[in-house]
């Protein structure tokens, strides 16, 4: 077997790890690629033990950066969701964790320049969602500043803060914001059940349940606690899914090769303990919710999730309108309470005379944890 070697970095973005590449180091072939690509992973396995994959959904994850050929965008950025235990890569849906990381990197790797000490700026075009994102993060000396004062949830210690701002992000998979044509439908499932659900289609395709008709508090901060309903909320997915025409007819779906679209649960804010044991007060935040990733409970919640929140969250009529928390609704922020503590977004939308996002805005941290060559078998295109 012929061996080769792949540049690539390990970057933890916000609260997720990911494996970044220039495009330019890739095969061009799309199979070669992936077949490339998983095999960095280590997938399929379970533990992705002959490979840089994490083993989890949040640290199996992957970017492609490349320099942009667009007037509005320095770097193209394509995100994918590397299946663990399937020889599968998602490329539909975005990661705004792993979005945190694509400016630094690609300080790093040359592709954008900082000609001055402080503030600046990488507009990212992201391919999943067809939609601009604006990187705001500081720079020393020419590189990224990864030390600083700012804390989020569910990562140790601190780190410089980087402001993301996703632009017309509304709609990239459905063309509808809210593309059931209604902010609150019923469903019924094949065995009688029915429940209530607002879809929408921003940052990633989510679908938003109450978590009082599946019998949760809406305040669990771990897996084992809604294990039970975990079947049923995968039901509802796929059942929104053909209803929207995601699937193939009689295609196999499964949370581990169809990330989209993505569900969550919310509930009206009480008292509750995180997952490291804090006492999270009802007062200090907005909305409790819970947000699944490849069927598995997100140990914090999503980005791209949270902007499906905070923006439903806007629209009256919807299931998280009802659910927030009164003062909220009138404000552009969102304070999200999750099973590691809180996550604030901002919104800006309009309602009239259509319902429109014009800018959702976070804070994140990104660290480089490791810069190298890896060692890959070379993968050629098989002539049949």
């Amino acid at each position: 077997m012929e061996w080769t070697s792949v540049p690539c970095s390990i970057y933890r973005g916000g609260t997720s790890k990911g494996l970044l590449l220039r495009g330019q180091d890739l095969p061009q072939d799309p199979q070669i690629r992936d077949q490339l690509i998983l095999y960095l992973f280590g997938s399929p396995d379970a533990k992705q033990v002959n490979g840089l994959g994490g083993a989890t959904p949040t640290t199996s994850k992957l970017g492609i950066v490349e320099a942009s050929k667009r007037s509005d965008a320095d770097v193209d950025y394509t995100f994918g969701q590397v299946s663990i235990d399937t020889a599968f890569i998602d490329y539909r849906p975005n990661c705004g964790n792993v979005s945190s990381a694509i400016g630094p990197f690609a300080l790093e790797q040359g592709i954008v320049r900082a000609n001055e000490d402080g503030w600046t700026s990488v507009r990212i075009y992201n391919t999943n969602t067809d939609s601009i994102i604006v990187s705001r993060f500081m720079v020393k000396d020419g590189h990224f500043v990864p030390d600083g004062d700012t804390k989020i949830p569910g990562v140790p210690g601190t780190g410089s803060p980087i402001y993301l701002d996703f632009f017309d992000a509304g709609g990239s998979v459905t063309g509808k914001l809210f593309p059931t044509g209604s902010r609150l439908d019923e469903i019924k499932l094949s065995d009688g059940r029915k429940f209530h659900v607002t879809v929408i289609d921003i940052g990633n395709l989510t679908i938003l349940m109450d978590s009082d008709e599946l019998s949760l508090q809406g305040i669990e901060v771990s897996e084992q606690q809604i294990a039970h309903v975990l079947p049923t909320m995968e039901q509802v997915r796929q059942h929104i899914g053909r209803m929207l025409e995601l699937f193939r007819q009689g295609e196999v779906v499964s949370p581990t090769t169809h990330a989209l679209p993505k569900i969550a649960v919310v509930q009206s804010p009480k008292d509750y303990k995180s997952s490291d044991e804090t006492y999270i007060q009802s007062k200090d935040y907005d909305i409790a919710a819970r947000v699944l990733t490849m069927g598995r409970l997100h140990p914090t919640y999503a980005v791209t999730g949270g902007m499906a929140l905070t923006v439903s969250s806007k629209f009256s009529g919807t299931i998280s309108h009802y659910k927030s928390s009164v003062s909220s609704r009138d404000s552009k922020n969102l304070r999200i309470g999750h099973p590691a503590g809180i996550l604030e977004m901002q919104a800006e939308v309009t309602e009239h005379p259509l319902a429109q996002v014009s800018r959702v805005t976070l804070i994140r941290t990104a660290r480089p944890l490791i810069t190298g060559l890896a060692s890959v078998p070379v993968f050629r295109e098989v002539v049949s």
